[in-house]
């Protein structure tokens, strides 16, 4: 007994060395990159990696374990946004990811664990143009405090992640392909815009903040302005400043009682008028290409621009799934 307790002791002190000197061997801060090239606009693969209520769409964790529970809280594709899940502990656990800060089409996360383990890490989802293609990037970094980072040695991290990160960024690229609309085959059909009467809030917005900025607005206008609403929510585009990022817009309703204007509002007026349309069908990711058709129209045409007015017949305040919304796109010509 003397000398298998003493081998025992022996043994536990040569697991524990052995475990200190890992833990002096191995990273304490683990980060896992993974890249694909995608035959998409910028714009559509970085819409589904910033919503997350798009994550369904590609989410290999998602994937696995379609049962998982999800409540959402925020303005989807902003900063401060969040999500919750509760899934079978043996497959995704529990846990909350938000969105920490957007700059472009890049955006920062933070990941909480709570079940089966408790954790945190930190991740970063991009979309950039590369080769005339779409970059996307999924990248996660995580710090494994000492002593238990000598669990790295037997964990190989780059590999149990990378692989869900190849299969998740495998999936956006499926989906952004197959839910793309090339500007070529755009119908941009030509019509008469007649005139509207627009009760709304209009101000130059950070493209960055538009989402919060047409969230905030129509649900404060719809509070006020209830029945007098006769129609979708749009949005009306005045400039579109590429070089300093900023749109002078408006988030409008149309009305028909202009008495009493809501809390910051103002009454617009858009006159009767020719005008070029297309209508976007799903999420607003490909919506450049919509843009692009029918600028392309009016310059084969020597026709300038007046307004651009969207009119969002279905859409995140009506509709959740995305596939679903549909958009009118008008520019009015002079």
């Amino acid at each position: 007994m003397k000398k298998f307790l003493r081998f025992l002791v022996i043994f536990i002190v040569l697991v524990l060395v052995i475990l200190l000197g890992l833990s002096l061997y191995e990273p304490q801060d683990v980060l896992v990159t993974r890249s694909v090239l995608i035959k998409a606009p910028k714009e559509a693969v970085f819409e589904q990696m910033v919503k997350f209520k798009n994550w369904t769409n590609w989410s290999p964790w998602y994937l696995m374990d379609s049962s998982m529970k999800m409540t959402y809280s925020g303005t989807d594709g902003t900063t401060g946004s969040a999500y919750k899940w509760k899934g079978q502990e043996n497959k995704t656990g529990a846990g909350s990811m938000t969105n920490t800060g957007v700059e472009g089409t890049s955006m920062n996360f933070d990941v909480v664990f709570t079940a089966p383990r408790e954790g945190k890490a930190k991740g970063v989802l991009s979309a950039k143009d590369s080769l005339g293609m779409t970059k996307a990037t999924w990248s996660f970094s995580m710090h494994i405090g000492f002593p238990f980072n000598a669990m790295c040695a037997f964990m190989n991290m780059d590999k149990m992640l990378g692989g869900d990160f190849e299969t998740g960024l495998a999936n956006i690229k499926k989906y952004t392909e197959n839910h793309t609309t090339p500007a070529s085959v755009i119908e941009v059909k030509e019509v008469d815009f007649p005139a509207h009467t627009y009760e709304g809030i209009r101000k130059r917005v950070p493209m960055a903040d538009m989402m919060k900025f047409f969230a905030d607005s129509y649900g404060s206008l719809g509070k006020e302005l209830g029945p007098r609403i006769t129609g979708p929510a749009a949005g009306i585009y005045y400039t579109w400043d590429s070089t300093n990022k900023t749109s002078d817009m408006a988030a409008v309703f149309p009305v028909t009682d202009t008495t009493k204007p809501a809390t910051g509002a103002v009454i617009l007026h858009a006159g009767p008028s020719k005008a070029y349309m297309a209508v976007l069908k799903g999420g607003y990711g490909n919506e450049m290409n919509y843009h692009n058709a029918i600028m392309k129209r009016l310059s084969e045409k020597g026709l300038k621009q007046n307004l651009v007015v969207e009119e969002y017949i279905a859409g995140p305040a009506n509709q959740p799934d995305s596939n679903k919304w549909v958009t009118n796109i008008y520019y009015l010509v002079q």
